[in-house]
């Protein structure tokens, strides 16, 4: 019979060393309870829950193509869904795989909508709304995201400034939108909503601007707003 030396517990048949005084980091690393295989990093997190998602997208297109097959006698309606699907697919991989290289991940994405958008512009009939709508929106959108990646890298203090860069980014983006649907529609550009929109968000920008450099300066907001 086993004692160990430090505490005199019985260390039972085939244990070297106390779980007692055994040191914290040798077992650190092991499971003791169930509840501990869910305790994982985060990107242990992030892996296990790419992998879910990739399966259940697969999943979902093989599903897609058997049920056409089957009661279709072909391969019609899942057309759509399979290259949905597999926009999803690509997406999101493109996101995950290349999340360290910011840029090269944005351009990744815009490329693949763009992709996605103009083979939904066949499927329906080609009516031209990829060319005159979709694709511009698709690069405004991941355009101004890599300048507000841009704006945020240059700068040393990130708080509200972020915020008013995204709302700044929104702006001129829902100015976009009017445009090119106006476009789209009627021929001409009419401004309406979107001026009011933008404006707003223009004000609201401005006034979390003025709010980061006032605390940057190490200013309270109790004084600024005599609080």
């Amino acid at each position: 019979m086993a004692i160990c030396n430090k505490c005199g517990v019985d260390l039972g048949e085939g244990n070297e060393k106390c779980p007692l005084c055994e040191p914290a980091d040798l077992r650190k690393g092991r499971v003791a309870s169930a509840a501990d295989l869910f305790r994982l990093s985060k990107i242990e997190n992030a892996r296990h829950l790419y992998e879910i998602t990739m399966l259940l997208l697969v999943s979902g297109v093989i599903i897609t193509i058997a049920i056409d097959a089957v009661f279709g006698r072909g391969m019609s309606w899942s057309l759509f869904t399979t290259i949905s699907i597999g926009y999803l697919i690509v997406f999101i991989s493109s996101l995950y795989l290349l999340r360290r290289r910011s840029y090269l991940a944005i351009t990744s994405a815009m490329a693949v909508t763009l992709a996605f958008l103009w083979l939904a512009d066949i499927l329906t009939g080609n009516s031209g709304w990829f060319r005159t709508l979709a694709g511009p929106l698709a690069v405004a959108a991941g355009t101004l995201t890599a300048t507000v990646l841009f704006l945020n890298s240059m700068s040393r203090y990130r708080g509200l400034n972020l915020l008013a860069s995204i709302l700044l980014a929104l702006a001129i983006f829902v100015l976009l939108i009017e445009y090119l649907t106006d476009r789209l529609l009627t021929g001409t550009y009419n401004p309406q909503w979107s001026v009011v929109t933008a404006v707003s968000l223009f004000i609201i920008s401005m006034f979390f601007i003025f709010i980061h450099y006032r605390l940057k300066r190490g200013r309270s907001l109790g004084r600024l707003f005599h609080i």
